[in-house]
């Protein structure tokens, strides 16, 4: 904690936290003992964090989720930055390389919470090599604590080539440009977000401002809503209501990350695990690009699940009511968004994809829906939003947690149910008089 603390939260000038947080070295040689596996040493690669991943809170008990993804799934994005190009590839590669990995974002991952992370030690990754093809890359990772190789976390993580709606329109133009009869057309859909957002994005003055927790690296914006008691309350359809609020990442994705020997100025080098970087004093484009997944993925599983007292009827503060949770999917449906304090990169591209924002108030916003609740266990789907474009959906989330729910909040919530359900039959009782 003392090294994260002095390399990263204290570094002068500021240095790109989360990024500098989920940045991982590779082992050139496997831990001993190693963990079991039954694949060849040249199918799995080891990594260890450079850092140790933190709590929540003070007070909370063991570590955050979003830090354990965040650090996985990068140690699993370096595996596949660092691949070798499939064959059919090698020959297609303008540059001549053998590595294409640099091209590929990850789609989807799957993570399940074996037991509670510690500060004692930095995580060390196991990554095993399920997959490598054109266009397409799969990881198993497995996370163990280095104190005592004890297993905290897995990891499933798909990666694409190019998971870029913009690019992948501008080949398709180039296919029926040259004559060439694409072999898919490109069609695109989303589904748009619900009342809330309509109601509070102009009028973010109006949240509940809070930078508390997860180190200072999120702000949430919370309507007024979620601290009061819901109105019409029913257990029978609570599964059906969607709730929103915001979040801003509190991060310059531009800045540099603490690199040991500093061979590229800090702005990301395969020695930490942060990339390509170049020497003109800023983050490449697809560098630019990891950092936003990082930093998504950071925030993926932050504040949400305590909200899930909502779907009870009850407030927000209902401190009784506990939850933790059991895995994690999060799906990344595009690289075309914005997220923190980024610098514009060092690559002269026009490509939206690749350009960053100077603001710091590129929100999101985040529209939740307990869908289940039943043997103590609670299934979240969770979608994000940009403001932009009346809100772009590029992120969903899908979880389940344990939940606790003492009898004095099951109590209430079954009080405001059958107030309402009171209602309802007083008023069919005189409609069938009338």
């Amino acid at each position: 904690m003392d090294v994260l603390q002095k390399e990263v939260y204290e570094a002068t000038p500021p240095v790109s936290r989360i990024a500098a947080k989920a940045s991982v070295k590779k082992l050139s040689h496997p831990p001993s003992p190693a963990p079991s596996s039954s694949l060849d040493p040249p199918s799995r690669e080891f990594y260890e964090g450079c850092y140790v991943v933190e709590p929540w809170s003070s007070t909370s008990r063991g570590t955050y989720g979003g830090d354990l993804i965040c650090q996985g799934l990068n140690a699993a994005w370096q595996s596949v930055i660092n691949r070798a190009a499939p064959t059919s590839n090698k020959t297609n590669n303008s540059n001549g390389s053998s590595n294409d990995g640099a091209s590929f974002q990850p789609h989807s991952l799957h993570a399940y919470f074996v037991r509670a992370g510690s500060t004692e030690s930095v995580m060390r990754w196991e990554v095993l090599k399920v997959s490598d093809s054109r266009n397409f890359a799969n990881r198993c990772v497995l996370g163990y604590q280095s104190h005592n190789n004890s297993l905290v976390v897995t990891l499933q993580v798909s990666f694409t080539k190019d998971n870029c709606q913009i690019a992948k329109q501008r080949q398709f133009e180039q296919q029926v440009a040259s004559g060439t009869m694409p072999k898919s057309w490109p069609v695109v859909f989303k589904r748009h977000p619900g009342p809330m957002f309509y109601q509070y994005r102009d009028n973010l003055h109006r949240l509940d401002i809070r930078t508390r927790y997860y180190g200072g690296h999120l702000t949430h914006g919370i309507p007024q809503e979620y601290y009061e008691p819901s109105d019409d309350f029913n257990l029978a359809t609570t599964g059906d209501q969607e709730r929103g609020f915001f979040v801003k990442i509190n991060d310059d994705l531009g800045a540099r990350i603490p690199n040991k020997d500093e061979r590229d100025g800090g702005y990301g080098s395969n020695a930490n695990g942060g990339g390509v970087g170049t020497d003109a004093g800023a983050p490449s484009a697809t560098e630019l690009i990891r950092r936003k997944y990082l930093a998504l993925a950071y925030a993926s599983d932050a504040f949400w699940a305590a909200t899930w007292i909502k779907a009870l009827g009850l407030p927000m503060g209902t401190t009784t009511a506990a939850n933790v949770s059991l895995d994690h999917t999060l799906y990344f449906h595009d690289s075309n968004f914005e997220l923190g304090r980024a610098t514009k990169s060092t690559d002269d591209s026009n490509d939206n994809s690749n350009n960053s924002s100077n603001s710091d108030n590129n929100w999101l916003y985040l529209e939740t829906q307990f869908v289940s609740m039943g043997n103590n266990r609670v299934l979240a789907i969770v979608n994000f939003y940009t403001l932009a474009n009346d809100g772009k959906l590029i992120a969903t989330v899908v979880q389940e947690m344990y939940g606790f729910v003492p009898k004095d909040v099951a109590d209430k919530s079954r009080q405001l149910h059958d107030k309402v359900d009171n209602k309802g039959k007083l008023k069919s009782g005189v409609d069938a008089k009338l």
